[in-house]
């Protein structure tokens, strides 16, 4: 494979901690559904990455229908997270409560988690390719 899948879980590994990271400087109190999912997104992706890492390591790699499946839900789960964080920073209208946290930092999470999301699909597209790799060596 051209990309080592352990680079890009590293990078996937660092994106999570900086969106944990960043979700922690400027949560909002007043929005408690999307830190819900935001925080369990985060603090769950950095779990499971650190495992697919170990693993990978260790010389004992997920099968590749789990990695795809796991990569399928990280990108949708991070793309809803950083797509309501971002939402809910940049409407134009004024919010129900005042916003507690700091409205750059969340801006920025947001980003970091769009930019973890087009990783998790590049990874997604990369277990599909590796798969077909491998059923075309199985079939012959």
């Amino acid at each position: 494979m051209m990309i080592p899948t352990c680079l890009v879980k590293i990078l996937e590994l660092m994106l999570s901690v900086a969106c944990v990271a960043l979700l922690a400087l400027s949560y909002d109190l007043t929005d408690p559904p999307s830190l819900l999912l935001a925080a369990g997104t985060y603090g769950g992706y950095v779990i499971v990455l650190s495992g697919e890492i170990i693993g990978e390591l260790t010389f004992a790699p997920l099968d590749l229908v789990q990695d795809m499946y796991l990569s399928a839900l990280g990108a949708v789960l991070f793309a809803t997270s950083g797509g309501m964080t971002l939402a809910a920073r940049l409407q134009g209208d004024a919010p129900r409560a005042p916003r507690t946290g700091d409205a750059a930092l969340a801006t920025a999470g947001g980003g970091v988690a769009l930019a973890a999301a087009a990783l998790l699909a590049l990874d997604l597209v990369l277990a599909y390719l590796d798969s077909e790799e491998y059923d075309e060596e199985a079939s012959v």
